[in-house]
Formats: C-alpha cells, structure tokens, sequence
C-alpha cells in the first residue's frame, strides 16, 4: 500500500515490531520473510479469505488478534482520514467519479479483467465456420477484455456487410455480438446483489453529513446498475437524477440545478439532504422515447426480475468507440455537465473504482487539470507498478510527484471501495475555532 500526496510518496506497512506486538510474539520468532508475506497478503487477512494460503496457514492465530490487526492498520491510516480526506469533503464543489469497481461487493465482476468467458467458445465455433474470421482475429479475440472483443466483432461485421458484400455471415455477426452484449450484461449487471449495498450506504451517509451551505455534491458514474438509487432511497436522501414527472418520468437536466428544501415554522429553510447523480454510459433504468429534446424517459424496475431482454438499448455498451456515443444526446449533456461542474472554481475530483481506460473520460479530467484550483483525488486498485496499468494512469503516478493537486491512493486495500469507506472517507466535520487556535499555537511551537 502506498500513497501520493503533496509530492511525496508514503508506503503504508507493517514492521516487524508491529507485527510482534500485535500477534504477542516475541520479536525473535518472526522472519522477514513472514514480515513481507503478512504485508502482502494483508487483504486476505482482513477478508478472512479461505483462498489465501497465509491466511488459511495462520488462520487461529489471526482470527484471534483480527480486532488489533485492524485496529493498528486504522491507526496508520488515521493521517489520511483526518489531515487529507476530510478537508476535500469539506470542499464546496465536490464531485465523484465512480465506476465498475465500487460495484463488486455486490456481484458484479471485473470488466477490465480477462477472464475466460462462454463467448470464446462461441467466437472459435463461429472462426471455424467462416473463413474471414482468421486466426490472427481469432487471436486478437481471446482472453480479451469486452470492449476490445465488441470492437474487433464491429469491425468484421462492417466488413462483410460493406466490403465483401456477405449479407448472411454479417447477420452470423451480430448474433455473435447480441450474445457477447447478452453474457457482459448478465455477469456485470444482473449478477448484482441489490440487498448487499452496505458500503453504499456508507458512502452516502458521509456524503449527507456535508454542511447544507456547502453545494450538492455531484456522483458521475460509468455504472448502469441502480445501486445509488436504492441505497439513496433507503436512507431517504433525494437523488436528481436529471428526470422530472411521475409516470413519464422524462430527461430534463435543468432539474440538476434544482434544490429542494423544507420551511420550518421560525421561517428558516432546511435543506434536505441528496445528491446529483449523473449517468454517463446509461442506465438499466432507461428507455427510448419520441419526446423531445432527449427522446430518454425513466422507468421503475424490480431488482430482483430484471432480464436481458429488459436491458435498454440506449445505454452505451463498453467499445472502444464509446466516444462517439457519448456526443448524441442525451450523453452530450451530462458530459456538457461534467465538464461545467468541473470547471467551477476551486473544485475537486474523487475518482473510485475507475481503470482509467475511457478516453472521453481522461480527456475532461486533463482539461480540468489544467486549471490551477482543481484537485484530483484517485483511489486506485492497481499500484504504480502494476504491468497491466492503464498509461493514463501511469503518468497520473508521475505527475502526483510533481504535481501536488494530484493525490493518489493505491493498493489492494487503499483502492478497494469497501476499505475506503470502512478506514479512509470520514464523516466530514469543520473543525471548531478551538482546535484550529490549538493547531496553529502548535505549528507556530514547532517553527512549522
């Protein structure tokens, strides 16, 4: 674990002193070797994970000081959550960027990681039969993850129907690409467990802890799912969602600069609590429809009875070629807001669960970097090191170095959504005259 912030690297780990302490050993009986493999494997520990080997080897000794473990790791973690996470909460414009990763607890899979699914088997049936499907496309195709198979499928598609002129393998075509969409949507989407949204329900609730003169806070996700929504809805805080009407409910994106509040009889308005949500690829909730000017209207959904067949068509499915996509209405607009809200002065970016490998995405964060009072916070999954690290986000680990409106959080535990929530993101507080008077007698004590 290691993060970067105010152009400096910090590694989070545990010593052998620690460790010692911790497991009530004496100092001599650990190695440096079960130093190193307690440090990485530290995820399978707090998971309790029966596939990790350290974990399963030592499994009664650390069930028994499991409480210290965590306890310690919230010790060493508490400089993040009081000194650096809680003033960006406090900022006035403050914006998320959630993406695939904030829904695995819940059951969806890792969208960016190649994984053998039923497609293949398909796509090799399918390269069997038709000669223009060659091994080197073949090749192109496996293990691959579904948007670069979905673009590569595209791509053969519109060359038999415009180059070669074959109509029947081109239908072949785009039975193969309906079924590549049918299983992403069935083990991305549907697999969602909607009653396990507990870390939602963290998240949200430190959100709506947020002063009421601060500005709503804004949640762009690349998630279709409808997490947000129930989670909200349970916890009785509003979403605008950019729909406006009951039974039509119809895309209105000046509902976004609506609030809502509640007259109490001194005369004084109580804001109630929310947040805008805005859905940049889509929503399972979403259903063309000839109104103008958007021609999107919003639809009720049971969790748990949502199909393949009742996906939308309108959600923008996860190619390479998404960019193009994301310019029709009503895609347009929420990016048009994205890159408004963004813009605002003194605004910051958190940026959860999210690769790193949209395009469309990086070049708004880019252009929004280039205003001096931006700041990006990133919790990222992958370390610096990792070989399979977008580039965008490599430079973004260089450029934090240098750059200190960059921070990033990195690791298996400072990037997982569940750890960020239950260690990392605070329940926003501005501190009391008395503690600022404190610090600032102490800074000036110690000639900081």
């Amino acid at each position: 674990m290691e993060y970067f912030y105010s152009q400096k690297r910090t590694e989070i780990r545990f010593s052998k002193e620690e460790i010692a302490k911790i497991l009530k050993q004496e100092i001599e009986k650990i190695d440096d070797i079960f130093v190193e493999n307690f440090n990485e494997n530290l995820l399978g520990l707090l998971d309790k994970d029966e596939e990790c080997s350290f974990y399963t080897h030592y499994k009664t000794q650390i069930d028994d000081y499991y409480e210290d473990i965590f306890s310690n790791l919230r010790d060493k973690t508490d400089s993040i959550r009081s000194n650096i996470l809680n003033k960006y909460l406090l900022s006035d414009n403050l914006s998320f960027l959630i993406s695939n990763g904030c829904s695995l607890y819940a059951g969806s899979k890792e969208i960016n990681k190649a994984v053998e699914l039923e497609y293949y088997d398909k796509i090799r049936n399918f390269k069997s039969r038709y000669k223009y499907l060659n091994k080197t496309m073949l090749e192109l195709l496996n293990n691959k993850r579904p948007e670069e198979v979905l673009d590569k499928l595209y791509e053969f598609g519109s060359y038999c129907e415009n180059i070669i002129r074959d109509r029947e393998t081109s239908k072949k075509v785009n039975s193969l690409i309906n079924d590549v969409k049918k299983e992403f949507v069935q083990k991305f989407i549907l697999s969602i467990d909607y009653n396990k949204n507990d870390y939602h329900k963290m998240f949200l609730k430190r959100l709506s802890f947020r002063d009421n003169k601060l500005n709503i806070v804004n949640i762009f996700t690349l998630n279709y799912d409808l997490l947000i929504e129930k989670t909200a809805e349970e916890l009785g805080l509003v979403v605008n969602n950019g729909f406006s009407g009951f039974h039509n409910r119809v895309f209105m994106p000046s509902t976004f600069h609506m609030g809502v509040h509640i007259n109490q009889s001194n005369g004084e308005r109580l804001y109630t609590k929310g947040v805008n949500l805005f859905k940049l690829h889509g929503s399972i909730s979403w259903k063309f429809d000839n109104k103008p000017p958007y021609g999107i209207i919003e639809q009720q959904k049971d969790y748990s009875n949502i199909t393949f067949e009742d996906i939308p068509d309108c959600i923008i499915y996860p190619v390479q070629s998404k960019k193009k996509y994301s310019l029709d209405l009503p895609y347009s607009e929420m990016f048009r807001q994205f890159i408004e809200i963004l813009n605002k002065p003194n605004s910051t970016l958190i940026v959860m669960g999210y690769s790193f490998l949209d395009e469309h995405v990086n070049d708004i964060i880019t252009n929004a970097l280039a205003k001096p009072d931006f700041n990006l916070v990133v919790f990222s999954y992958q370390e610096r090191s990792d070989p399979d690290i977008s580039s965008y986000l490599k430079v973004l680990f260089e450029r934090s170095l240098e750059d200190s409106r960059i921070s990033i959080f990195s690791g298996n535990i400072l990037g997982n959504f569940e750890y960020i929530n239950k260690l990392l993101l605070t329940y926003p507080q501005s501190d009391e005259p008395e503690k600022i008077l404190y610090k600032t007698f102490d800074r000036l004590k110690n000639g900081v």
